[in-house]
């Protein structure tokens, strides 16, 4: 049977395959995609995979790997790894594309496939994504009844990771510092564990077992609710700061001694100058929600800020187009060109203990230098019956700033500015607002929010929250 149905059609995200599974993202389903990827990759047909710990994933990722193979492919299985450890071994290994099986944040019922092409540069909706669709839809499925996981021989290639985030500290002193690190029983403790037990401190760990059942708390490290027992822990140890993985450990939040959340434009604007230190009049990038610390701490650093489009894909590519050495974002990702231009969440932790070094300040205290001058609100979602209207309205009813409209709308003035953009994800807007003097940001919120909501009716009250944690994705 070929075909798509309404349900297997909308696992087909804006960056990956990701929903319900078993049903609508069966085995069968799997299979198709792995036999469709296989056939559309570039030049020869190596194709590496991986999982995650979700109770679906062996069975996902024995379908997808049969299907890769009945479409001609070589696959290279990595066993359990998390996602950024999948886009090194596609690098280190020369493969002409990846794919892992994971949901990231998602709730335990969901499973997904995402797919990179060589050099781990991303697949996703404009550029090969949709071609995939296409070719799955056309697929046969199996002939055969598919293994509940898979039987190929692992590629064992932690040592390798390893050995590259110590060359990325090679010769860098860091300072024995004490540190809770939360993988909230999801990928981020596998190679975690061997890493910090190299370097100087002492490092706690906090749910280290996968378990896709999650436990403990939810796989998103946004939500605030996910963060409590991670804050709490911090406060009890007496610890310099506190970091937390997503679930396939490809993005990572921290909070500062005090249990105090730190978002990523924070963690982007603390972490940029080192990397322009390093190379002079480096660009870094950033993703355009960003607070202007971002920019600000660039330019102070003698480096270049290029701000891109929100999403991890976009940031990737734009990563590659900039040859930007560094990037980071809202949502946790953090880029970097030594690794390959993708994403890394375990970089972002050494970087940070070196900067706390070289300070001699605490990151509470760092922290606290940005929440004084840069203040913000967490950003909220908006239902609308028609987004290119709203947006019309709030640039009429907002003259004067500098604006800018790659992505949605993005006004700056002299003493406050505002994204307002769709969400990738999501049919709502994002709405984040920033001001530059106390009292303000509140005020320019509800004002912005006063115009969403003004002859709109699909934009109740009820509707605006905060979603931080929701829009991960975006």
């Amino acid at each position: 049977m070929t075909g798509l149905g309404a349900a297997e059609a909308a696992l087909f995200k804006a960056y990956d395959l990701r929903g319900p599974a078993p049903r609508p993202l069966t085995p069968e389903l799997a299979f198709r995609v792995g036999r469709a990827f296989a056939g559309m990759l570039d030049g020869g047909r190596r194709l590496g995979l991986a999982r995650d710990m979700r109770r679906t994933s062996p069975a996902l990722a024995a379908a997808f790997a049969a299907g890769a193979e009945a479409g001609g492919a070589e696959v290279v299985f990595y066993g359990l790894l998390a996602t950024d450890a999948l886009w090194f071994a596609v690098r280190r290994d020369r493969l002409d594309g990846g794919a892992v099986v994971t949901a990231s944040h998602n709730p335990p019922g969901d499973n997904g496939i995402k797919l990179v092409e060589r050099d781990a540069a991303p697949v996703f909706a404009e550029n090969r994504l949709p071609e995939v669709r296409r070719r799955t839809a056309a697929a046969p499925g199996p002939t055969k009844a598919l293994p509940a996981a898979p039987a190929l021989p692992i590629r064992e290639i932690r040592a390798e990771y390893l050995e590259f985030l110590l060359q990325q500290i090679e010769g860098r002193r860091l300072p024995p510092l004490r540190a809770v690190l939360d993988a909230g029983n999801g990928m981020g403790g596998l190679a975690a564990e061997a890493l910090f037990s190299r370097i100087p401190g002492e490092f706690l760990p906090m749910d280290f077992e996968p378990d896709g059942d999650f436990p403990n708390r939810g796989g998103n490290p946004l939500d605030p609710a996910n963060r409590v027992g991670l804050a709490e822990r911090v406060r009890a140890e007496r610890a310099d700061f506190g970091v937390l993985w997503d679930g396939d450990a490809d993005r990572c939040a921290f909070v500062d001694g005090a249990g105090r959340f730190l978002a990523g434009d924070f963690t982007t604007a603390l972490l940029a100058p080192a990397e322009i230190e390093a190379e002079p009049g480096a660009t870094v990038v950033y993703d355009r929600r960003s607070s202007r610390a971002v920019p600000d701490a660039i330019r102070q650093a003698g480096g270049r800020p290029a701000p891109g489009r929100v999403g991890h894909a976009y940031m990737k590519r734009k990563m590659r187009d900039e040859d930007a050495r560094f990037g980071g974002e809202l949502s946790g990702h953090f880029y970097f060109r030594a690794a390959g231009y993708a994403d890394n969440a375990l970089l972002p932790i050494l970087r940070l203990i070196e900067r706390l070094g070289k300070t001699g300040r605490s990151l509470a205290e760092l922290a606290d230098d940005l929440r004084q001058r840069y203040h913000t609100l967490d950003e909220k979602s908006i239902a609308v019956a028609d987004t290119a209207a709203a947006l019309d309205r709030v640039r009429e009813a907002f003259p004067g700033g500098d604006a800018d409209l790659e992505d949605g709308l993005t006004a700056d003035f002299r003493d406050w500015r505002f994204t307002l953009r769709p969400s990738n994800t999501e049919p709502v807007l994002r709405l984040t607002v920033e001001a530059f003097r106390p009292g303000l940001v509140e005020r320019r919120e509800a004002e912005i929010l006063s115009v969403l909501r003004e002859g709109d009716p699909a934009a109740p009250a009820a509707a605006e929250a905060a979603v931080r944690p929701a829009a991960v994705g975006d």
